[in-house]
């Protein structure tokens, strides 16, 4: 089997953590959405309590995790999740649509592309594939906002999503404070 390595930054409700992970030749959407294995191996791994700055992460070496735990996976690009197949038959152009997840303590603005009308139950809730790909996100921490990323691609745990909005055009702005006069 032809494994490849994938840098990634990790989101759980408790902690922040970075490292690197082997994933297959098909990439992270797959490897993240295998059901036959529920954790993961994260090598060079850092980690961090999402209450204290990232400056002062504490390197770890080797960590091991529960998928079913991770509320956001960001990618330094897009060529690293990989193929992100349609789970609906037939040819259909995908459409993107701006949304704002709520998933685990974490907001997440970004992009997903579906078929068609967007679908919540088809997106989210549907089929055995807990984690979702979306593309040029702005991810904060809701309780510590110090904690932003602003990943080219992440997978959103879909099993801990508690809301999903369509963003206007404006709303597709930065996240942060506003800006003053």
């Amino acid at each position: 089997m032809i494994r490849r390595t994938v840098g990634v930054e990790m989101l759980t409700p408790t902690h922040r953590i970075a490292g690197q992970i082997q994933t297959g030749a098909q990439g992270l959407f797959s490897f993240l959405n295998l059901p036959t294995e529920s954790g993961i191996d994260v090598e060079e791994a850092t980690l961090c309590p999402l209450y204290i700055p990232w400056e002062e992460a504490e390197k770890v070496g080797g960590l091991w995790l529960v998928k079913s735990e991770i509320a956001v996976v960001a990618a330094a690009n897009r060529g690293d999740v990989g193929l992100v197949g349609t789970p609906r038959g037939g040819y259909t152009k995908p459409f993107p649509y701006h949304i704002r997840v709520l998933v685990g303590g974490f907001e997440v603005r970004c992009l997903v592309e579906w078929p068609g009308k967007l679908d919540f139950s088809g997106l989210v809730l549907e089929g055995n594939r807990p984690f979702v790909a979306a593309y040029d996100a702005r991810v904060r921490a809701l309780l510590f906002p110090q904690v932003v990323m602003d990943p080219p691609a992440v997978l959103f745990n879909g099993k801990m999503v508690m809301g999903i909005t369509l963003m206007h055009r404006k709303e597709t702005q930065p996240l942060g404070p506003p800006p003053t006069e």
